[in-house]
């Protein structure tokens, strides 16, 4: 878990802080996703979560331990950072690359070998393909999944990732974004994940952060914002098309009621994976003639999801605020 405590930072000749007293929690395992226009404080923070930058007033802890007691080089090794630049070493092999963290904390030749071999493979890359090669042989998406099996090389439990996309074409961004979340339902890092798209911020995020001008502006899951968008900056942040969102965007767990084996729930074939959106699920609703569909992560059935609930949250979306 790591905890914000009324965190400030200014800059020289700024004329605002680029965090203004903020104070939140990252619950373990959940990927919160910091939101808002460029120069907010998305990156400052997470700059700050690995002592990058020092906070001018305030606190942060990570699983209740003040991290200004903590050596900064041995609290970075223990977090991953990926960043849009993704930052891979041109002179070093993708192999080389990641297996920089592991290599740093002592780990031997051949677990580490190993360790860079699995990831490559469950990033979605070929390790007897990419491993020789060099940062400029691969193509952006490539260099971005090599990225993320960097940041994931000593099993940290923490991931920083800062805008980790935004440098490929929508249609690879897509198939990251796909990949990274499924990776989440096997790992549960406890992420702070930065971005500037609202989309993608909906899609990430168990919980969101939206921010202006250094402050938090709102915080909440997804369906919370869409449904109850604190004031006008967060309404036109979103855009007009909130009810779409919640059916393209919002994964189906969002929206489910736990359930199990257990419980006797039968969902006559209908499922789902959790982390696909609604509209997948309604769409498997209607070619089954069904009001219902039992959300799994892999083979565990862990909810259900159904038509009402769908349609009680498309239907609280108005056109103001909450009040």
């Amino acid at each position: 878990m790591i905890i914000l405590d009324q965190i400030s930072k200014n800059f020289p000749g700024a004329n605002r802080p680029a965090v203004d007293r903020m104070s939140l929690r990252v619950n373990q395992g959940n990927i919160c996703v910091f939101v808002g226009p460029s120069g907010c404080g998305k990156t400052t923070i997470l700059r700050m979560v690995n002592r990058l930058e020092e906070p001018d007033s305030g606190r942060i802890s990570i699983d209740g331990k003040d991290i200004q007691d903590v050596n900064p080089d041995h609290l970075r090794r223990s977090i991953g950072y990926v960043i849009q630049q993704i930052g891979l070493l041109p002179h070093r092999t993708i192999e080389q690359n990641v297996s920089l963290v592991p290599e740093l904390l002592g780990w031997s030749r051949e677990k580490t070998r190993q360790r860079v071999m699995d990831l490559l493979t469950m990033v979605g890359l070929e390790p007897d393909e990419v491993s020789l090669k060099y940062p400029h042989q691969l193509s952006g998406g490539q260099m971005q999944r090599v990225g993320v099996a960097r940041a994931m090389a000593a099993d940290p439990p923490i991931m920083l990732m800062d805008e980790p996309f935004g440098a490929v074409d929508p249609i690879v961004r897509i198939r990251l974004q796909d990949e990274f979340l499924r990776l989440q339902q096997q790992f549960k890092k406890t992420i702070c994940f930065v971005t500037h798209d609202i989309n993608e911020a909906i899609k990430m995020g168990d919980y969101l952060v939206i921010m202006n001008q250094g402050r938090l502006v709102q915080t909440g899951t997804p369906i919370d914002v869409l449904t109850s968008p604190a004031d006008k900056f967060v309404l036109d942040l979103l855009g007009d098309d909130r009810g779409v969102k919640i059916l393209d965007l919002t994964r189906s767990e969002t929206l489910m009621e736990p359930v199990n084996e257990s419980d006797g729930f039968m969902h006559n074939g209908c499922r789902i994976q959790a982390i696909q959106p609604v509209k997948i699920a309604l769409e498997i609703m209607m070619q089954k003639n069904a009001d219902q569909v039992g959300v799994y992560r892999g083979d565990e059935l862990v909810g259900m999801l159904a038509w009402n609930s769908i349609k009680e949250h498309i239907s609280r979306i108005s056109g103001g605020v909450r009040s």
